[in-house]
Formats: structure tokens, sequence, C-alpha cells
């Protein structure tokens, strides 16, 4: 249900309003780093059924092209308000990471 050496590092982290998180794709494969409501699945159903989250986020099904982050990319999004905040790679959906936000 999930590949070890494959996540989000690290999977809890504590920001500031206004900051920017950025993101850096270290392995060879294509990933997104996107905010979602509620973690899910990604566009891939395969991967969906295997990582046992056959139910896409929504955020996945209406991705940009720039919000796909190739090896060795980085994409970055800012922090815009307090509370928590959950990013999931919507191809790897097992990918995940919590951000909680303060002023």
């Amino acid at each position: 249900q999930k590949v070890g050496a494959w996540n989000f590092a690290p999977p809890t982290l504590n920001a500031r309003v206004g900051q920017e998180l950025l993101a850096i794709n270290h392995g060879g494969e294509l990933h997104t780093f996107t905010e979602v409501e509620e973690f899910g699945g990604g566009f891939i159903p395969d991967l969906n059924t295997l990582s046992g989250e056959p139910v896409p986020a929504p955020e996945c099904l209406s991705l940009e092209p720039t919000d796909l982050v190739p090896p060795g990319g980085t994409y970055t999004d800012e922090v815009e308000e307090e509370g928590t905040e959950l990013y999931q790679c919507c191809i790897h959906p097992w990918m995940r990471t919590v951000v909680t936000a303060r002023e």
C-alpha cells in the first residue's frame, strides 16, 4: 500500500502564514505536491487500488501541466492561512505530508 522510499520528508511540518513551501523531487519519477481538502487517491486508477485509496481526491482530477514536478524539479506553494493543510502526490497517493500553519 506504499513504497517506503517514496515519501514526503518530513511527513509533518510546522510553518508560518506567508511562508513558501518548497518541494524538491529528488527521485527519478514524476510527482505532484498538491494541496487537498482530504487525502484520497490520485489520477492513476491502478496505483489508487494498490494504495488502498480507490477514490481520487477531487484536486487530483483538475491538475495543470505546471503542477507536475519532474525528476530534479521543484514546486512552491504559499501557506495562506492558519490551520492544517494536507499535501499529497496525485500520482503516488501514499506520498503525503501534513502542514500546521500559524500566524
